[in-house]
């Protein structure tokens, strides 16, 4: 099964594993690889779905917690929402998807403030903000 995946569908399927370990081991190798025992896939392909690291494995968790956002809020009743009322209920419904991994975000956005990896938080934090927008 998992020989048939794509490498976006291991990052997908890797993410919340991932997140779920940081929160004692941060944003590591040792976190991808206990996610990947888990998941039932090869160390070395997961270290192939996260080649640039750390910030790759945050990338792929946000990616994440966007389609949690989404799905947890019905489309009809999204688009019988006023603007206002939308963003709020997406923006609640993301932070109630990352409630759980409170320590894990700490250390993403602790990952993300630093200066080589701003470009990239601009990027992830717009990709929110156009998966909310839409």
């Amino acid at each position: 099964m998992t020989q048939d995946l794509t490498l976006d569908e291991i990052r997908s399927l890797l993410a919340p594993g991932i997140a779920a370990n940081a929160a004692f081991d941060g944003w590591s190798d040792a976190a991808r690889d206990m996610a990947a025992d888990a998941a039932g896939i090869d160390r070395d392909v997961a270290a192939l779905a996260f080649e640039q690291g750390p910030v790759d494995m945050i990338d792929a968790w946000f990616a994440d917690i966007d389609v949690a956002m989404l799905e947890s809020v019905p489309p009809e009743r999204l688009s019988a929402m006023k603007i206002r009322a939308r963003i709020a209920a997406l923006i609640e419904a993301r932070l109630q998807a990352t409630a759980a991994d409170r320590e894990s975000l700490r250390r993403a956005l602790a990952i993300l403030a630093l200066p080589q990896n701003l470009t990239k938080a601009g990027r992830l934090g717009w990709r929110t903000v156009d998966t909310i927008w839409r």
